[in-house]
């Protein structure tokens, strides 16, 4: 039974990057006109195979991604996490910047340049909240659980990561696979996964509708001081922007490669903030296991690492050996992303 499940959720993943890689082999060209267009057909790539995986399954779709309803208390709690991990994401970005090309901000600044925001928040934020996470943490996570815990949260965060197809995204989604694991078994529900990755990506996308007006605020300000002579303030907003360049993909390129040139850089910039926010989102993640009364259940998984949480039973049956979680399709998935991604890094 729980070899056909593995077998079954692998062969999954194998017809999600099937599904994922169909543009680039048909004339979709004449459908993809620009980069929200793309996004939102590579969404529509990936949500086919779980509507596959339901039907195969018999199941429904609240029961096999583990949608639940959470208390305010813990919603509210999961938004304050979102804050506090933020930082730590920042700093695990950072750091993959030393070795891999930054690809994620040219692609959202050409959606959020052509189209409202809103559109873009659904396209870049609701969207691959709600399938994203139905997904990996909803399929592929929760069937890798039911064999091996411990195994399934770096596996599904593994996948989560190198389907995003370069080092740069692939390092902060792997990290942030792992965060959403350990969610969805805090709250036991998919909704704080959700709420997560929408806030996330939700973030990014006001700020890059935020700075070009904060930028075109700081350019008139630093043109009428120039007009009237006051050369102090103009001093002070080169100062701030190191810069009279008002241009912001030039900005961003000049304070990426200012604090991503060496790992001491990187570490001074972000490391202290990092530290600190994450112990707080620490702190804050056990409230909320607390709150569920799954901290116990928690740390037993991680000690025994046992789907269900608890000691393991000393029986011949209980200590059977485990399927492995790769197969034969997971495995020539996983090989044909690896050295995608890494001729993509040659490439880019």
């Amino acid at each position: 039974m729980e070899r056909e499940r593995i077998k079954r959720v692998n062969w999954i993943f194998l017809l999600t990057l099937g599904m994922m890689l169909l543009p680039s082999f048909l004339p979709f060209h004449y459908i993809i006109k620009n980069s929200l267009q793309n996004v939102l057909v590579s969404q529509s790539m990936i949500a086919i195979p779980g509507i596959l995986y339901l039907i195969l399954s018999r199941q429904r779709y609240t029961e096999a991604v583990r949608l639940k309803k959470m208390s305010l208390s813990n919603i509210v709690l999961v938004i304050l996490f979102a804050i506090l991990i933020s930082p730590v994401m920042t700093f695990v970005n950072a750091l993959s910047m030393l070795y891999s090309t930054n690809v994620t901000t040219s692609t959202m600044t050409s959606i959020t340049s052509s189209v409202p925001l809103l559109v873009s928040l659904f396209a870049i934020a609701v969207v691959p909240a709600f399938i994203e996470e139905s997904m990996y943490r909803g399929v592929f996570y929760n069937e890798y659980r039911k064999v091996n815990p411990i195994g399934a949260i770096f596996l599904s965060a593994f996948l989560f990561g190198i389907l995003h197809g370069n080092l740069n995204q692939f390092t902060y989604a792997f990290f942030m696979g792992i965060v959403f694991a350990l969610m969805i078994e805090a709250t036991d529900s998919i909704l704080s996964t959700m709420i997560l990755h929408f806030l996330t990506n939700g973030t990014s996308v006001v700020i890059l509708y935020a700075y070009p007006k904060l930028l075109s605020y700081f350019q008139t300000v630093y043109d009428n001081a120039v007009s009237s002579g006051d050369l102090n303030l103009a001093a002070q907003v080169e100062s701030m922007l190191g810069t009279t360049t008002f241009d912001m993909n030039e900005l961003m390129d000049q304070a990426t490669s200012a604090v991503t040139d060496t790992l001491g850089s990187v570490l001074a910039t972000y490391g202290l903030t990092a530290l600190v926010s994450g112990i707080l989102a620490f702190f804050v993640y056990r409230t909320i296991a607390k709150n569920t009364d799954r901290w116990d259940y928690i740390k037993n998984i991680f000690l025994h690492n046992r789907p269900d949480g608890e000691p393991p039973v000393l029986t011949a049956e209980g200590n059977k050996k485990r399927p492995s979680l790769i197969t034969i399709p997971l495995a020539i998935a996983i090989l044909y992303l690896i050295v995608n991604m890494v001729l993509a890094e040659f490439i880019m």
